[in-house]
């Protein structure tokens, strides 16, 4: 009978060290969101974006443009470190979705943006080929 209490114990200690490990060293890792990612001049940006709006069943909104390109203007933000935009409400297919932005800031000669763009990965997908077509076109 002492044998089979120490075997008991022994299982559930091996049990519980077995759960804890997991538990320490297994946890879930956030998902990384798929981004499509361009680069561009601050003064290109309208441009830039009627590029971008190609993707899309309507153009991206003026007002959005704006109001992205007097965020990613402010002098305050810190280069090289990414900071957000906002969002915009695009049609895409049909159906409405929102891009959530986020942009790195450098200012050597003149802003130079790398713009990310988050969003469904269908989305998001046709963002990138529309981007990897465009660089085609630029020769880049």
């Amino acid at each position: 009978m002492k044998q089979y209490l120490l075997y008991v114990l022994f299982v559930l200690a091996l049990g519980s060290m077995v759960a804890l490990v997991v538990n320490v060293f297994g946890e879930d890792q956030e998902e990384t969101p798929l981004a499509a990612a361009i680069e561009t001049d601050l003064e290109e940006l309208p441009e830039t974006f009627a590029v971008l709006s190609e993707t899309f069943d309507e153009p991206i909104a003026d007002s959005d443009i704006a109001r992205i390109k007097k965020l990613a203007s402010n002098p305050d933000l810190d280069e090289a470190d990414v900071h957000a935009l906002g969002t915009i409400d695009v049609i895409f297919e049909g159906r409405p979705t929102t891009l959530t932005l986020e942009t790195e800031a450098y200012r050597e000669d003149g802003t130079y943006l790398y713009l990310y763009l988050f969003g469904e990965p269908d989305v998001v997908k046709a963002l990138d080929e529309r981007i990897m077509a465009y660089y085609e076109e630029l020769g880049i």
